[in-house]
């Protein structure tokens, strides 16, 4: 089955941090309900620079963890060999 993963680029000023962080709490259970798994990670060396993958079994599943908006930066996951 093929998978497909949807990228996210946020910066998030050190004043919204709080607020980021608990609204990623939120949408975590959101994405656990579509049976979408959700990765956040911060950049090494950038403060307030995050990604976001999220990854589903396919497009419908990811637009539906989304609120229902098809994500613009989507990955097919390809399998050769």
């Amino acid at each position: 089955m093929t998978r497909v993963l949807a990228t996210t680029e946020r910066h998030v000023h050190a004043d919204a941090r709080d607020a980021y962080f608990a609204e990623l709490q939120q949408r975590r259970v959101v994405f656990e309900e579509a049976h979408v798994h959700f990765w956040v990670f911060e950049h090494a060396i950038e403060d307030g620079r995050f990604i976001e993958f999220a990854e589903g079994a396919d497009v419908l599943a990811l637009a539906s963890a989304l609120g229902g908006s098809t994500p613009a930066n989507v990955w097919r996951e390809v399998q050769r060999g």
